[in-house]
């Protein structure tokens, strides 16, 4: 049975939108998938990565609609970040590198592809408690940059580049992903993109 991380609520004090990743250093507890998705006072981390070019293109996602549920905020939506539930195994020795460590896991399981500890960058924090579902869960979200665009497998959808400043014409993004172009367009300048 797969054991999931989870916070208690209380202990967090989120916001609805960007957060910092200060309200998430907090102890890390794991139980069984289905015995954390059915409690209400707790957040669970969903580590994931937003993955950039250089040249300036941001990777999107669009899921079946058999990878999504019909009440996930994800269903029929664009995402700009890929990535899941935080497990036992990416526990590292503080709380920041055990998220980063299942954002790594999660693309390299998800897209086949291995990222690496210089090219990610400080993490966004987003939650959007708009449905019971969605109030659940917290993005523990990693801006990564890499070198060029790579041919992408995923099973559960269709990936491609686009360049970022086409973000802005994307009408169906998820919550998650509507924070995240909000902050990735304001922060574009202080990426290192080439020129």
């Amino acid at each position: 049975m797969e054991k999931i991380g989870f916070i208690k609520k209380e202990e967090t004090n989120l916001l609805h939108g960007l957060n910092s990743i200060e309200k998430l250093i907090k102890p890390i507890e794991f139980d069984d998938r289905e015995v954390v998705e059915e409690r209400n006072d707790v957040v669970q981390p969903v580590c994931a990565g937003v993955v950039m070019t250089k040249s300036g293109k941001i990777l999107t996602v669009n899921k079946t609609a058999k990878a999504t549920g019909k009440i996930s905020p994800e269903k029929d939506k664009t995402l700009l970040y890929v990535g899941g539930h935080l497990g036992f195994e990416d526990i590292a020795g503080d709380v920041v590198t055990t998220f980063k460590n299942g954002m790594k896991r999660e693309i390299l399981e998800e897209l086949n592809f291995e990222i690496k500890e210089n090219q990610v960058s400080k993490p966004m924090v987003t939650y959007t408690p708009t449905t019971e579902k969605s109030a659940k869960h917290v993005g523990v979200i990693f801006p990564v940059v890499i070198e060029k665009e790579f041919d992408v497998k995923f099973s559960d959808g269709k990936c491609k580049f686009i360049e970022i400043n086409k973000l802005k014409d994307i009408k169906n993004l998820e919550p998650w992903s509507e924070l995240i172009a909000k902050n990735v367009l304001k922060t574009k300048n202080d990426i290192e993109f080439s020129k």
